[in-house]
């Protein structure tokens, strides 16, 4: 017992140091951790938003496309030139917290969707000053429908993809 009567400094300061080192590992560990909760649901919350986003815009171009008329009554159509991409906006950001397949087939859709409606105007003419609609000539009905064939497609991938992940992770857990 001598020897630890001589070293208990020595001995008592290598336990407190010990535990300061313990302590600061465990903590940065629990940082760490707390960091990747946080990005993980970042993540999640714009997969939901984007999926819910983009199954209303898939939706809106898929009634169009299932209602599109051969010959309409007025000889025109009035196509809406709004699509919903508020969601996608906002996050625009945190688009990287994505796969890079999922930021891909997101972006590619959305890009589609922006250019989509700027066709729009190109294929027809807007009635009015500040309408959110444009005409479609009949004529051009055929261009149109090819621009809402392409929109579904794209828009429908990058459901899939982002659902696909969701239902991916929901497997895992």
């Amino acid at each position: 017992m001598g020897w630890l009567e001589t070293y208990q400094n020595l001995v008592v300061g290598m336990v407190g140091i010990a535990g300061v080192i313990i302590a600061v590992v465990g903590n940065a560990r629990a940082a760490r951790k707390q960091h990747r909760d946080e990005i993980e649901h970042e993540r999640s919350t714009l997969r939901s938003a984007l999926i819910e986003e983009l199954k209303i815009n898939l939706e809106q171009l898929q009634r169009n496309l299932d209602s599109f008329p051969e010959k309409p009554a007025n000889g025109v159509i009035f196509f809406p030139t709004d699509p919903m991409e508020d969601a996608y906006r906002f996050f625009v950001g945190k688009i990287g917290l994505l796969t890079e397949p999922e930021v891909r087939e997101v972006m590619r859709a959305y890009l589609y969707l922006r250019t989509f409606n700027a066709r729009l105007f190109l294929i027809g003419v807007p009635p009015e000053t500040g309408s959110r609609h444009v005409a479609i000539p009949p004529e051009k009905f055929p261009s149109l429908k090819a621009e809402l064939e392409g929109a579904v497609s794209l828009v429908k991938q990058a459901h899939e993809v982002l659902t696909g992940a969701v239902d991916k992770r929901q497997g895992n857990e």
